[in-house]
């Protein structure tokens, strides 16, 4: 009886091996057939993520945070337009979002879609600005400045002869300081690829813009033998004079000057010749051998000594009658008394350094 009974055990052993055997073997085959299908449904669900694009578009000034979602969700940037309206308002954005032409990857976080339209677009074009009044070398560090380009290099592109002039021949347009006075000082937009030649030739035919504007109005003086004359004058009415009805009375005083013979004694051309911005000129400095030192040379200096403005050359072109032939700063807001007599003239520089208005 033991015999037969432990062959029933040992025969019941056997089947439940083989029964377990048999499942593990029937779940590998629907694991195996169905695999691929799981795989390649897995794999499909990816590729579909990660396709990407960049969409164009346009926020138009003022949309609102629905209609901003609305056209996010049409360009496929955004999967639920309600879903990001509530997260830009939820997050205090939606009367942040600016206007403008954007191009936006696909596959961005809502976080990721709301800084770019916080940001704004990127610029196309940028802006420069340069003031009245600076020497040629102070304009040209402005615009590095401005626009990141090495000094030395804007100084090469603007005497390489690929920027031209019609107040200038070939040959001068080859010598920087020819071009003092010559470049219009103004605010500029540019496309954002503009370069060093395009800036300086748009400031260029700026101020023949400028000149023909102000002879639509008033003929060349006759007392003046050229056009470039006038710009020469300017940059000395734009140095001395601090307001605006002063400048056709310094004007007339550089005139009168010129026409008697008696030298100009402008004291901003011996600082340009000297190349130094200081408050005071002091007597040896006076004694300079330079074509700009006015002190000692009769005529104008050869070229202008800094940018003017349109006020500056108008009052030049409204030639202005006068008598006097001395001027001064006698008020700290700027205003200058003008006179003919130079002891009159004495008294007013007495005054003017007691008070404190010059030193």
């Amino acid at each position: 009886m033991n015999k037969y009974f432990y062959r029933f055990i040992e025969y019941r052993q056997l089947t439940t091996i083989l029964f377990i055997l048999l499942i593990i073997v029937s779940t590998q085959k629907l694991v195996s057939t169905n695999a691929p299908k799981f795989f390649t449904s897995s794999n499909s669900s990816i590729s579909e993520e990660k396709e990407l694009f960049t969409a164009y578009l346009e926020i138009p000034n003022g949309s609102s945070a629905a209609y901003i979602s609305k056209i996010l969700k049409e360009e496929r940037l955004i999967d639920n337009a309600l879903t990001f309206e509530i997260y830009i308002r939820n997050e205090g954005y939606s009367d942040r979002l600016r206007s403008g032409n954007y191009e936006i990857v696909s596959n961005l976080s809502y976080e990721a879609i709301v800084n770019i339209l916080l940001i704004g677009p990127p610029l196309k074009t940028f802006e420069i600005t340069t003031t009245e009044g600076l020497w040629l070398s102070e304009t040209i560090d402005s615009i590095a400045i401005q626009t990141g380009y090495d000094y030395l290099s804007l100084v090469n592109t603007l005497t390489s002869g690929n920027v031209d002039s019609p107040y200038l021949t070939e040959e001068e347009e080859l010598i920087l300081s020819n071009w003092e006075g010559l470049l219009f000082p103004d605010t500029y937009r540019y496309f954002i690829d503009a370069d060093g030649a395009e800036i300086f030739q748009t400031m260029a035919n700026q101020l023949k813009t400028i000149s023909t504007k102000i002879q639509s109005t008033f003929t060349i003086p006759l007392w003046s033998t050229s056009e470039y004359e006038l710009f020469i004058i300017a940059s000395l009415v734009e140095a001395e004079a601090k307001i605006k009805e002063d400048r056709p009375l310094v004007a007339s005083v550089i005139r009168n000057r010129l026409e008697i013979g008696m030298p100009l004694q402008i004291d901003s051309t011996v600082l340009y010749s000297l190349g130094e911005r200081k408050s005071q000129v002091l007597l040896a400095d006076l004694q300079l051998d330079s074509l700009y030192n006015t002190y000692k040379y009769l005529e104008l200096p050869p070229t202008p000594i800094s940018s003017f403005g349109e006020e500056s050359l108008m009052s030049v072109y409204q030639d202005l009658d006068t008598n006097f032939i001395y001027y001064l700063l006698t008020d700290k807001n700027g205003d200058m008394t003008f006179t003919k007599s130079y002891e009159e003239f004495l008294e007013l520089k007495y005054k003017a350094k007691k008070d404190g208005v010059i030193p």
